[in-house]
């Protein structure tokens, strides 16, 4: 599926030779108001504090689904179905593999991806990823 939003992960559907065939992008904008749709993208997990932004064809990238059960033993921050914000450690993933739907909101981006954490305390809750 090519891409139809801000916020949705991508891949090149084919990279070139010397590209990793695995990286993973966010979708930054999408201009379809061109004679060539084309999207801004931000390379994932690069390790570069500021990771240049591209502008590529729109039909050269594809949205991918993305593993959820790397987040187990991390700390997150979840928001609840009443709106609270609830930090600590993931103990479960609602799905195992996910398409994300990212939304920047005025404090942070919410997902999502639904998990369960357990909160210093011991007690487990439920909600979705928000990361601040």
């Amino acid at each position: 599926m090519i891409p139809n939003k801000p916020g949705q992960v991508t891949k090149f559907h084919t990279p070139l030779p010397d590209e990793d065939p695995d990286q993973l992008y966010v979708v930054i904008e999408i201009k379809e108001d061109v004679e060539r749709p084309n999207a801004y993208i931000r390379a994932l997990n690069t390790g570069l504090s500021f990771p240049l932004i591209s502008e590529v064809l729109l039909d050269d990238l594809e949205v991918v689904d993305v593993p959820t059960d790397d987040l187990i033993g991390h700390e997150v921050t979840i928001i609840k179905s009443d709106n609270s914000q609830v930090v600590g450690k993931v103990v479960k993933v609602t799905e195992q593999k996910i398409t994300p739907d990212l939304k920047i909101e005025a404090n942070g981006v919410a997902t999502n991806v639904w998990l369960t954490i357990q909160d210093e305390n011991g007690k487990e809750h439920t909600g979705t990823l928000f990361v601040k």
